[in-house]
């Protein structure tokens, strides 16, 4: 009888240590070791808890939708002032959901769109930096809304990336105006990217 619990004990302890060392594994380090740019600079990253890599739920106009997480971290960039300018996330989809998860965060910002009030586009906003497409949303001016922008890429490898550009008090922002948030916006994705391409 001891000699089986011994063996259920190390079973369950070497499942742990598989699940523990397959999150760190499967999302590169390239992903969370960006450095920033010019006044906005990484806190350390935070690795998503066992208790919420589970599916969560998404809005779109035919209904809830699922999308899995497996895996993940996020990452704050302050900026000067000391203030979470930009949230950064990075979760792994569970495998052979990879495409629905997509597809379905794409359905979800057109929902977030077409429900919203204040959105510069009409439609979804794609951008292209260093060959990564990128899918988002974003307010038409700095004066409402507590994030200016939700951005998402779709690199490969079961890997999706958030971008969620904070909007903030006027003594703590970092910007002047809508057109200089964009620049610092763009200019953050476009840094982003390039790490990923020189990574390794």
């Amino acid at each position: 009888m001891k000699r089986v619990k011994l063996l259920t004990t190390m079973f369950l302890l070497i499942g742990l240590i598989s699940f523990t060392y397959g999150q760190t594994k499967r999302i590169d380090n390239c992903y969370i070791s960006f450095k920033g740019i010019k006044n906005l600079n990484p806190k350390t990253a935070d690795k998503l808890p066992r208790s919420a890599a589970t599916p969560r739920e998404v809005k779109t106009e035919v209904g809830m939708k699922n999308v899995s997480r497996n895996a993940g971290y996020r990452v704050l960039y302050l900026n000067n002032k000391n203030v979470p300018f930009v949230n950064l996330k990075v979760e792994q989809s569970s495998e052979g959901f990879y495409d629905s998860d997509k597809e379905n965060l794409i359905k979800n910002l057109r929902y977030l769109i077409k429900n919203s009030s204040g959105m510069k586009s009409k439609d979804v906003i794609e951008l292209e930096f260093n060959g990564q497409k990128i899918y988002g949303l974003s307010r038409n001016s700095i004066e409402k809304g507590s994030t200016l922008s939700t951005f998402i890429m779709f690199p490969g490898n079961d890997i999706i990336v958030y971008f969620y550009f904070n909007n903030l008090k006027p003594d703590y922002r970092n910007f002047k105006s809508l057109k200089d948030y964009e620049k610092q916006r763009d200019k953050y994705i476009d840094e982003y990217t390039k790490h990923l391409n020189n990574c390794k």
